[in-house]
């Protein structure tokens, strides 16, 4: 039987879902760690935070939108080397604040970030 195209939105969920790399991001009051991960095996294989010795020496606060700039940057360079030039956000999010200057860096230096819709509940599927 024949099957009808998938809307585009679908197509994206499809995609970011199909991604090998996962991008968790954590925020603390007073730091900030970037983490790739392999979906399958939980395996971090790229990871950048702002309390690594550059980020202490140079910054004094390392919990604002430029330190997750720098942090985003940092790992860019280190993904680009690992041949990494893909990956998705472990959950949705707002594109906006942290996390707005952090995809733009990881897209500066070359990184595709995959957007990853919203999971709909049971409640919102039956309207």
């Amino acid at each position: 039987f024949l099957h009808a195209p998938m809307p585009p939105r679908a197509a994206a969920a499809v995609v970011a879902a199909a991604c090998r790399n996962v991008l968790h991001v954590t925020f603390s009051n007073k730091n900030i760690a970037l983490q790739v991960m392999q979906k399958d095996t939980n395996f971090i294989f790229l990871s950048a935070q702002t309390l690594e010795h550059c980020f202490i020496e140079n910054m004094r606060v390392r919990s604002d939108k430029r330190a997750a700039r720098a942090c985003a940057l940092v790992l860019g360079e280190r993904a680009a080397q690992a041949g990494v030039w893909t990956v998705a956000p472990a959950m949705p999010i707002r594109y906006h604040g942290k996390y707005k200057e952090i995809i733009d860096a990881l897209r500066e230096r070359g990184i595709t970030v995959l957007k990853v819709e919203k999971t709909l509940k049971r409640s919102e599927m039956q309207r």
